[in-house]
C-alpha cells in the first residue's frame, strides 16, 4: 500500500458508470468492469493477482502526450504518475477489473488523496483508441520529485517484461528525476581542493 505523509482534501473526480453495452469507453462490453490503464508497478502481473483477483490483461496500449514520472507519495520514496507533455508518450498495460478490483486499488493506490482518476485515451497495437480510467497523482505530491526504492523500479521493470514493454522509458524517466532533484552540496569538496593547494 502506498503511504501518504499529510492528508490533502481531494479533487473533485469523474464518476466513471458501469455499463452493459459494447462501447469504446473506460467501462467495457463485460458486464460490470472497467478498462483500467497500468503504467508503474500496477503492469506487474503478480502483484496484480495479488491485488486484484479478478483482474484480467486486456492487451498492451499506449497513451499519447504524456510523460512517465516520478514523484514523492509523502513518505521520501518516489512513485509513478503520469504528466501532460506534447509530443511524449507512456506504454503500459490494459486490466479489465471488477468493482471489488477498483475498491482495492482505490486502497493501495491512495486514492482520492494521493492519486485521482483520470479519463485517458489510449491507442491499442492495432490502432484502435479506448477511453479508459487511469490514475494520477494529485497536488501537492506531483509537484515534487523522488526517486522511487529499487524494490519499486525493479517491480516496474518486471512488469514490462513480462508484457513485453520496452523499458528505455522507464530507465529515461529515473534519468530524468535524478536531474529534477535539487543537487547536495558537497561538504567535503572544499576541504579537498585547499589539500590540493587550489584555494588558499
Amino acid at each position: 500500500m502506498i503511504k501518504i505523509g499529510n492528508f490533502k482534501k481531494p479533487t473533485e473526480q469523474p464518476n466513471f458508470q458501469r455499463g452493459q453495452k459494447e462501447r469504446h469507453d473506460a467501462r467495457s462490453g463485460h458486464s460490470g468492469t472497467l478498462l483500467y490503464f497500468a503504467y508503474g508497478s500496477n503492469m506487474n502481473r503478480n502483484q496484480m493477482a495479488f491485488r486484484c483477483p479478478d483482474a484480467e490483461v486486456a492487451g498492451c496500449v499506449r497513451l499519447e502526450g504524456y510523460r512517465l514520472a516520478f514523484r514523492t507519495n509523502g513518505d521520501r520514496n518516489g512513485v509513478a504518475t503520469i504528466l501532460p507533455e506534447p509530443d511524449s508518450f507512456v506504454d503500459g498495460v490494459l486490466w479489465r477489473i471488477s468493482e471489488r478490483d477498483e475498491r482495492r486499488l482505490d486502497h493501495y493506490e491512495g486514492f482520492p488523496y494521493l492519486y485521482g482518476k483520470t479519463p485517458v485515451t489510449v491507442t491499442g497495437r492495432n490502432g484502435q483508441k479506448l477511453e479508459v480510467m487511469a490514475y494520477s497523482m494529485n497536488s501537492p505530491y506531483k509537484e515534487t520529485p523522488a526517486m522511487p526504492s529499487k524494490a519499486y523500479l525493479e517491480g516496474i521493470l518486471d512488469g514490462c517484461r513480462q508484457n513485453g514493454i520496452k523499458i528505455a522509458s522507464i530507465l529515461e524517466a529515473i534519468w530524468i528525476t535524478q536531474r529534477e532533484l535539487p543537487q547536495k552540496a558537497d561538504p567535503h569538496r572544499n576541504q579537498h581542493r585547499q589539500k590540493n593547494g587550489e584555494e588558499r
